[in-house]
């Protein structure tokens, strides 16, 4: 989730004076989500908040939103604190561990359930009742991901799920129909693997399968195969029926089946046998396959490749082509993406927890999504808002429809249990031999598992 961006200079009078009109103070015999403005109000002192996130830019947005929420809360003060990915989660734990962590954070269901079991999250439900808040607002799979116990400790901000980048020039450049309607199966690839193909070129003008192709001189991709869990393999495994966690707070990982076995030997047949991706050395995780596979794809010279739509900003941004957006293909038991989702957490130590319920009520609420989600930053948690960032798309040139529409179909959560981290670190490493063609499938899966399985039950 490393995503670079730069910052803007905006001006909100226009947006305040809509929102303000809204707004007003509570109104709880009201139906629907409405924010109080009544806490920053009820007093002459200025408080302080931090607000930890790692996106650029997503922050452009959310100065915008906080912007208005300090116009309506004059005694609070929001400090917003952007750190990257790669640093975000150590600085946080650190933080934690001293008792000076950020009154309100970005959540990742990675780090949630660690974080609840140790009492580090503050519990919301009483927050929530007392508010009003209409939590029917939300999409429930988001709200469910930071559930525990019966209680919630982090409001939907945003969601995203996974589909196919592809380079509208290479296709017609190609003449190849654009691969909005495609299907895999673990044994041959489907149309996937047959329009890959059709779009993989060696120096010499030859797609695999046709005589004099040299696989050693391949000049444009037609798909990457990488070690990337959400981005890339869960979801072809769940399209073959395959469950990765026996449930959220689980203890069991599951990717050792011979569905598991069948879908992982083509995902990396791509690289080896039908030579339509870049080599296993490129889509290993030790090396960075996510940032790999996005920076091919900019360059031109990958065909197209499956992504979040977090990275949406960056890469039409960079790429000097037309960005083609389509969902992933039918698998075996129909098209199942990856939905995940974010929430604004606040530290149960926070010296100002009524405060910082405000910022994060705030953040949740429909006028604050309807900021960032018209100018196209993030899919909204609640549901109705959702056309406001496919319209913002549209207006850049780009449908992210298909985005929206396997938020829709069948989706499957990102893990959600306690030491998962560890458990990842132990899948990518079994992994990376594998896609480095190392090892097979069915030993990497089967010592992947023994691993992850070891971590979750406290081994490592």
């Amino acid at each position: 989730m490393n995503r670079n961006g730069k910052k803007v200079v905006f001006t909100i009078p226009v947006v305040l004076t809509m929102l303000l009109v809204g707004c007003g103070t509570s109104t709880a015999n009201k139906p629907g989500h409405q924010f109080s403005t009544s806490e920053g109000s009820a007093s002459t002192q200025v408080v302080t908040l931090h607000y930890m996130l790692w996106d650029p830019n997503e922050e452009i947005g959310y100065k915008q939103s906080i912007a208005v929420f300090e116009k309506l809360h004059p005694n609070i003060k929001v400090v917003i604190e952007q750190y990257p990915w790669s640093q975000y989660w150590q600085k946080l734990e650190t933080e934690m561990a001293a008792g000076t962590a950020p009154d309100v954070f970005w959540d990742h269901v990675t780090y949630f359930p660690t974080f609840v079991t140790n009492g580090q999250l503050l519990n919301l439900t009483p927050y929530i009742k007392s508010s009003h808040v209409d939590l029917r607002e939300y999409y429930p799979n988001l709200l469910k991901q930071y559930e525990y116990n019966g209680n919630i400790y982090g409001l939907p901000k945003d969601w995203d799920t996974i589909a196919i980048f592809y380079n509208k020039k290479l296709f017609e450049k190609d003449h190849v129909p654009f691969p909005t309607n495609l299907t895999w199966n673990p044994r041959n690839g489907g149309t996937l693997v047959k329009v890959a193909e059709e779009m993989t070129v060696d120096k010499n003008g030859k797609h695999p399968g046709q005589p004099g192709f040299n696989p050693n001189q391949i000049v444009q991709y037609g798909f990457m195969s990488y070690n990337s869990n959400q981005s890339f393999y869960y979801n072809f495994l769940a399209e073959d029926g395959v469950k990765i966690l026996d449930h959220n707070f689980g203890t069991q990982v599951l990717m050792d089946t011979p569905q598991a076995i069948q879908t992982m030997q083509n995902l990396i047949d791509m690289i080896y046998k039908y030579h339509v991706s870049p080599s296993g050395a490129e889509g290993a995780n030790v090396v960075n396959s996510e940032g790999n596979a996005q920076q091919l794809f900019e360059e031109g010279k990958l065909a197209m490749y499956t992504d979040g739509d977090w990275v949406l900003t960056p890469v039409v941004k960079a790429s000097n082509f037309p960005v083609g957006i389509a969902p992933l293909p039918v698998g075996p038991i129909g098209r199942v993406s990856v939905m995940n989702g974010l929430s604004d957490a606040i530290y149960a130590h926070t010296k100002y927890p009524k405060q910082a319920w405000e910022l994060v009520q705030w953040l949740a609420s429909p006028q604050s999504e309807r900021i960032l989600a018209s100018g196209g930053y993030v899919w909204p948690g609640i549901k109705s808002l959702a056309p406001l960032f496919a319209q913002a798309w549209t207006k850049k040139g780009v449908d992210v429809t298909p985005f929206l529409e396997e938020s829709r179909g069948k989706t499957i959560s990102f893990p959600i249990t306690v030491n998962w981290g560890q458990a990842e670190n132990a899948i990518d490493k079994e992994f990376d031999l594998m896609w480095l063609g190392k090892v097979p499938p069915s030993q990497a899966l089967q010592t992947a598992v023994q691993q992850a399985d070891a971590a979750l039950n406290g081994g490592q």
